[in-house]
């Protein structure tokens, strides 16, 4: 394990990522990466997430973030660093309704 423990990141994704399969996406992203947290819609029109695990795997689920799925257009991901998590964190995942 990595000295630097886990990581949590809030993510805010903007863009056309609404009615494009996007939370699914974000979903099946960790679900690959074995992250645990949520992601939901929001009513300005954003995608709001929230991730943790190992530092480099949140890094490629960050950098899968700016992709997203084919449909989609990212226009902007804001990133807020959480606390530091000392022991694992869980790798469920849900999609949370608005």
């Amino acid at each position: 394990m990595a000295s630097e423990g886990f990581l949590r990141v809030r993510l805010v994704i903007r863009g056309r990522v609404q009615g494009v399969g996007f939370r699914r996406f974000v979903y099946k992203q960790a679900q690959h990466f074995g992250v645990g947290g949520w992601v939901r819609n929001n009513p300005d029109g954003s995608v709001e997430t929230e991730a943790c695990g190992d530092p480099s795997t949140i890094q490629l689920f960050i950098a899968e973030m700016h992709k997203g799925p084919f449909f989609s257009r990212v226009d902007e991901v804001e990133e807020s660093r959480r606390e530091a998590l000392a022991s694992p964190p869980t790798t469920e995942f849900t999609i949370r309704h608005s």
